[in-house]
């Protein structure tokens, strides 16, 4: 019988609309055939621009009668080489420096980015159809989450840099949000008489995890495994641990060092001090101290939502 198997490119450095185009298809064997023809179309490169490499990535086809099963060697990696090495030393430098940025995917990314803000603006997810006939709570929402749209679309995609540029302008974001909404979540507790530590596992933690909660679903339901989602549940916790406490103690413990043991510092642990909890002949020269007293109400917190959790998710399977 006819065998088949499914081809994709997949971008590397080479990009689809500027370097090469994309195409995927499928692929037939026919009886005793031991090799298959397809095609790329690639674009000429200018005399500036340096080598670039995609991916031809073969799949499987889903043919329950004809099933093919695609080994290891499933990638073959085509590298697209500069139209001369030699020219001008203007040439020479443009080329190493679209060997260092890639000129294709900036100019990838500077389209992408503009589409961002254009979908900031619509009601909807879609083009401009689907905002025209968008209803009235859709419109609503659209209004009230404006400003943070268009406060995160200034996020670069992650064309640029292969990705590294979005991620740690993502963790400057994140950072500025999780301080906002701990300011925000403090003066909510200092007016209904809450404590700091019942603020933070409520307020906070509701208004820090929402988002990932969101995008756990989203990855749950529309991907086929579990991985992203269970990914982002656990570097969520990872980045919470180790970077949100880490990053500010380190910080604090590095400024209290060098400050020493000022009249700020006693003032602030006075109450330590006149409870017996703090020993001063071990802090002479001061330092950043946290105290431990909220940990075990948290845990018991946590232990109780964590069972409650369960007991739903166990109920809903049965």
């Amino acid at each position: 019988g006819v065998l088949r198997c499914g081809y994709r490119t997949e971008a590397d450095t080479a990009r689809p609309g500027y370097d090469y185009d994309h195409a995927a298809g499928v692929l037939s064997f026919p009886d005793g055939a031991v090799e298959a023809h397809l095609a790329v179309a690639i674009a000429r490169k200018g005399r500036w621009e340096g080598r670039d490499r995609f991916y031809v990535q073969l799949t499987e086809v889903d043919d329950p009668e004809e099933p093919v099963l695609i080994g290891d060697a499933s990638t073959c990696a085509v590298t697209i080489d500069e139209s001369s090495r030699s020219g001008s030393t203007q040439e020479r430098l443009l080329r190493s420096l679209d060997a260092a940025f890639n000129f294709d995917a900036i100019q990838e990314g500077n389209a992408e980015w503009g589409e961002q803000f254009l979908a900031a603006l619509r009601p909807v997810s879609g083009d401009d159809e689907d905002a025209e006939v968008a209803s009235a709570g859709a419109w609503a929402l659209h209004v009230i989450a404006l400003p943070w749209k268009l406060f995160f679309a200034l996020i670069p995609p992650t064309t640029y840099g292969r990705g590294w540029v979005c991620f740690v302008v993502s963790l400057v974001f994140i950072g500025l949000v999780t301080a906002v909404i701990g300011d925000l979540a403090s003066l909510l507790g200092c007016c209904m008489g809450l404590p700091d530590a019942i603020t933070a596992i409520t307020v906070v933690a509701l208004g820090t995890s929402l988002p990932d909660a969101f995008a756990s679903k989203v990855a749950a339901v529309e991907d086929p495994g579990a991985d992203n989602a269970i990914g982002n549940v656990t570097g969520s916790n990872a980045v919470n641990v180790f970077l949100g406490l880490g990053l500010p103690w380190t910080i604090a413990a590095v400024y209290w060092a060098a400050a020493g043991r000022t009249g700020d510092w006693l003032d602030r642990h006075r109450p330590l001090y006149e409870a017996g909890r703090l020993d001063a002949a071990a802090f002479e020269r001061g330092g950043f101290l946290v105290p431990a007293g909220d940990l075990a109400f948290s845990v018991a917190v946590f232990a109780m939502c964590a069972t409650g959790t369960l007991g739903i998710i166990a109920y809903r399977r049965r």
